[in-house]
């Protein structure tokens, strides 16, 4: 399939998770979400994407305006160019290191959101992609010791010999150290793709709108598309890593637990995040590699 139709593909699948994660929120919060633009407000997205586009870009006076510019662009690039390593798209890229080729692609969407932040010229902007960047850190050695892990068990990180890998049972069912692993995994997606709870580059309720506050327009949307895809890419890896590549199922599946985790659950304070990142998912990566090596050596 050609590029422009997987763009394609991935715009109506925004406007689609948009909706979908409304409605959803509504469901959670016991109201009706959007109901008046088209039947049961299923056009309402794409009636805010038209108003966004119709939106005035702001250019702040005292920010870095190349690198404010290019930063949203660089994050749609990053996330859609992880899409090749994905043997659902195309079948014939294969690599022994194509699932991290895929997760170190998609790790520059989060340094185009700190530079944005950077760039911005706005002290709340900056906050948070302060806050991002020890993120981003935590969430490299968690995906990193993990990577690890998924090597040691399989040993290859090519997608498609993974899931050769679980034609029997599934991955996350194969040994203690990837149950631990697939759940960490799924956690760690969340993180990085900044959702509450795990949301403290952006935070409105203390930040404005953090690392996005001077944006808008289309430059907004395209950060706030990454976002989505991103998502569906953490779903994409979990399915093929730990499921047995069943992404039909388990995409939509996953996608709908991230939406309802954001929902559902109360944010945690700045502090109790970077605890959460720092002290318990590193470490509990780090235990997931050496149980995977000792298990190896038992079994």
């Amino acid at each position: 399939m050609s590029g422009v139709a997987w763009v394609i593909g991935l715009l109506l699948y925004g406007l689609l998770a948009v909706y979908v994660e409304r409605k959803l929120a509504a469901w959670i919060q016991d109201r009706q979400g959007p109901m008046e633009t088209g039947p049961y407000g299923i056009l309402q997205t794409l009636a805010d994407i038209l108003k966004l586009l119709r939106k005035e870009e702001a250019l702040p006076a005292p920010s870095v305006q190349r690198v404010f510019l290019l930063a949203p662009v660089m994050a749609f690039l990053s996330v859609v160019g992880a899409l090749p390593w994905i043997p659902l798209v195309e079948p014939h890229l294969r690599n022994e290191y194509g699932l991290w080729l895929a997760i170190s692609i998609v790790s520059m969407e989060a340094v185009a959101l700190f530079l944005g932040g950077w760039s911005s010229g706005s002290k709340y902007a900056l906050l948070g992609a302060y806050r991002l960047l020890t993120l981003l850190l935590a969430y490299e050695l968690i995906i990193g010791l993990l990577i690890l892990t998924v090597a040691t068990h399989y040993g290859s990180l090519d997608l498609q010999e993974i899931v050769n890998s679980q034609t029997q049972i599934w991955g996350i069912l194969q040994s203690p150290s990837l149950f631990i692993a697939g759940i960490l995994w799924f956690l760690a997606g969340v993180m990085v793709a900044h959702r509450a709870p795990f949301d403290l580059p952006e935070t409105e309720s203390e930040l404005v709108a953090g690392v996005l506050t001077e944006y808008s327009g289309i430059r907004f949307g395209l950060f706030m598309l990454a976002e989505y895809i991103l998502m569906l890419l953490q779903a994409i890896w979990v399915a093929y890593v730990f499921l047995a590549g069943k992404v039909l199922f388990w995409i939509p599946v996953l996608v709908l637990l991230q939406m309802t985790l954001r929902w559902a659950w109360p944010r945690w304070r700045p502090d109790q995040v970077l605890v959460i990142a720092w002290r318990r998912g590193i470490p509990v990566a780090f235990l997931a590699w050496v149980l995977e090596l000792i298990w190896n050596h038992l079994i």
